[in-house]
This record gives C-alpha cells, sequence and structure tokens, in this order.
C-alpha cells in the first residue's frame, strides 16, 4: 500500500469491486464508486479476485477484493 510521505494519517478500507467485463474494470468500479464519497485517495491494492461462471460456462461477474487507502483531512476530525 502507497506510503504518504509529506507526513499525516493515512486510513484504509477495504472493499469489494465488480464488473460484467473484466477484472480491470472491476477495480475501476471500486475506486470509482469510493471517489463519491472519498476524498484525498492514495492508492488502491488488489487483495484477490474471483468470477462467477454461468450455468453456459462462460463468465458473468469479475469481483476484486481491495483495500484503498486515503489522507485523513485532519481539520474535518473532532
Amino acid at each position: 500500500m502507497p506510503q504518504e510521505e509529506t507526513g499525516g494519517v493515512v486510513k484504509v478500507i477495504e472493499l469489494v469491486g465488480s464488473s460484467p467485463s473484466s477484472f480491470s474494470d472491476a477495480v475501476r468500479n471500486a475506486v470509482s464508486t469510493a471517489s463519491q464519497t472519498i476524498r484525498n485517495m492514495t492508492g488502491v491494492e488488489v487483495l484477490g479476485s474471483n468470477a462467477t461462471v454461468g450455468s453456459d460456462g462462460q463468465i458473468t461477474n469479475y469481483k476484486v477484493h481491495c483495500k484503498i487507502a486515503f489522507l485523513v483531512d485532519a481539520s474535518s476530525m473532532s
């Protein structure tokens, strides 16, 4: 996980992203969705991946388990 060189506090959360298209898109979806409510993201680490296979033997959903790091805004802490 990326370390912040300027000091401060970095918080890390775990998420599962998914996509019907690819593992890469699943990571992008996790980061994009998290960015709607989380500011100051600094990195993402993929911990694992898996997929759902349909009855026809084709992958129907790609999933990634990832950690997302972001700087904690000290001005919002009380």
